[in-house]
């Protein structure tokens, strides 16, 4: 048997899902690849289908697809993962034929038995990829990568494991790294560092399996960095001590108390950890206790105990969704030439903050316990970052908008057409036009940042016009500075009114159809109750959800 495989994404444009938990990307490349070589060590064939690069997400599909029929493969098998709202979980497999559909019980039937919820076998006739092969094909989406339930449940390894079984019928053969020998103290060291909110390399809470692992060691070698003792990876005598001591919860006290305890204390709340209850540490404390709406006495007592051995309510904090440069200035990086003055940060990383405000298209960030070349306070663009509270984005609750609906031939009244940049994609090769965004040039940008507002939400619909189906998008508004916006009875501070924000149709969907597909959009999101068929987008640093989306 001769199986395609398609490890999902993996070529630019074509990128997938991301949560807290881990990249689509990623975890799509680490199943599949390891779903190649066990297909192999089983006795059956197994051809990559999956592209390195491509124009546009439809070609990156068209090329997996053109893959397989041209390999004629017997099975073609996608392999994602799901991503919804953090509460959903489970796993699914899509199939188009009744032989699809055989092919796809077994492998969902394997994967269940690993403990993550059934969501049955679908029909995928909405599937490009499983309506253009020419063999029964299945896609699985293996579980949610934003559900925490789903990914303290996830092991790679497990996990192609499960889909060759179901797939070929055979088992493949164990790793070393999953066969190691189970240790009775092992398990009761997962719980331990899952209580201590301690995770492994990649972010995540231990599965509490006995099995020691690259996960357990990787929580181990944390736990001792925060204590600061050079125990390596593995949980020794040592290790157990230091255990007990946080364990013991004793009560700290300012300048009256130091050691594990202190260490714990100091990394749960942010504070250098250095196990020295100071002016710093109290300081921490005190804020801790204020927003659990305890007495702010500086004392870690039973009831502080009590709440950082659970779960500390999550602080405000930056997360930064796009790699980008902090700045002492809202203004494009290249133009500051002191390097003392602009600090270069990667995406996936997430700051305590104290507060923030945005400035025209830059977000003035004052962080909580973090500092960059001597400064705490920095601008950061807004389009490459999200505020976060209560470790969900933030969401407001902003005041509805009045969207401006025209005439879809408006966009090519004659007039303009002399002005060449009108006719111009905003985005080299894209599909948004300076003409949609400027409604036929009657609104030209006297403000630069209004500019990069337009620029960075073009780049942002190209990919929703992907997910939305590729077709075309009909834009109804976009940017709508004053007079125009009073004039519509648009929102005192509508985004429209800096290039942030715009009102579009896609033909043949609802504004609340659209919605659904683009659930984890970043910025805010908006169904008009008098007009439906609508949808709002904008590129605010926080989630704004109204009218049903």
């Amino acid at each position: 048997m001769k199986f395609g495989i398609d490890m999902g994404h993996n070529a630019p444009p074509d990128v997938g899902a991301a949560s807290r938990f881990g990249k689509e990307d990623v975890l799509t490349k680490e199943v599949g690849t390891k779903v190649i070589s066990k297909i192999e060590a089983v006795g059956d064939r197994a051809v990559n289908c999956t592209p390195s690069n491509a124009s546009s997400v439809i070609n990156s599909l068209y090329q997996r697809i053109q893959k397989a029929n041209a390999e004629n493969v017997d099975v073609y098998v996608s392999i994602h993962f799901n991503s919804f709202n953090g509460s959903a979980n489970g796993v699914e497999v899509f199939a188009v034929s009744d032989a699809g559909r055989r092919i796809a019980q077994p492998v969902l039937d394997s994967i269940v038995k690993l403990g993550f919820t059934n969501r049955r076998v679908k029909g995928g006739s909405h599937l490009y990829v499983l309506r253009n092969t020419r063999m029964p094909g299945i896609l699985i989406e293996c579980c949610f990568l934003d559900s925490e339930k789903d990914m303290s449940l996830f092991d790679s390894e497990v996990m192609a494991n499960a889909i060759v079984k179901g797939l070929t019928g055979k088992s493949p053969q164990i790793s070393p790294e999953t066969s190691k020998k189970e240790e009775p103290k092992i398990l009761e060291l997962q719980k331990v560092l899952n209580r201590f909110q301690i995770r492994d390399a990649n972010g995540k809470a231990l599965v509490e399996d006995g099995i020691s692992g690259a996960a357990t060691e990787s929580a181990t070698l944390k736990f001792h960095e925060i204590m600061g003792v050079d125990a390596g990876k593995t949980a020794g005598a040592l290790t157990w001590k230091l255990i007990e001591e946080v364990l013991a919860q004793p009560t700290l006290r300012p300048n009256h108390a130091e050691g594990s305890a202190v260490k714990y204390v100091q990394f749960r709340l942010g504070d250098t950890i250095d196990g020295v209850y100071d002016e710093s540490t109290v300081e921490a404390v005190k804020s801790f206790q204020r927003r659990q709406n305890l007495v702010d006495d500086g004392i870690i007592g039973p009831k502080s105990w009590g709440i950082i051995m659970g779960k500390l309510a999550p602080e405000l904090s930056l997360k930064i969704i796009k790699d980008t440069i902090l700045k002492q200035e809202p203004i494009n990086s290249s133009e500051i030439e002191d390097e003392i003055l602009k600090y270069p940060i990667e995406e996936g990383i997430e700051l305590p903050l104290h507060s923030w405000e945005e400035e025209g298209n830059h977000v003035k960030l004052a962080l909580l316990d973090h500092t960059f070349n001597g400064f705490n306070t920095w601008y950061a663009f807004i389009d490459h970052i999200e505020i976060w509270k209560e470790g969900k984005p933030l969401e407001l609750n902003p005041d509805d908008e009045q969207p401006i609906v025209v005439r879809t031939d408006s966009f090519h009244l004659p007039g303009f057409t002399s002005t060449f940049y009108l006719s111009d994609p905003i985005v080299p090769n894209g599909h948004f036009y300076w003409r949609d965004a400027l409604h036929n040039g009657e609104r030209i940008p006297k403000e630069r940042s209004h500019v990069e507002n337009i620029i960075a939400l073009a780049k942002r619909m190209e990919d929703v016009r992907e997910r939305l189906g590729g077709f075309p998008i009909i834009v109804t508004s976009w940017y709508r500075p004053d007079p125009w916006n009073s004039r519509v009875g648009g929102a005192k501070y509508s985004r429209h009114k800096v290039g942030q924000a715009i009102d579009f149709i896609r033909p043949g969907m609802t504004g609340r159809q659209m919605a659904s597909r683009l659930r984890s959009w970043p910025g805010g999101m908006g169904i008009y109750r008098s007009y439906p068929n609508l949808l709002h987008l904008d590129i605010r640093p926080y989630r704004a959800r109204w009218g049903g989306a």
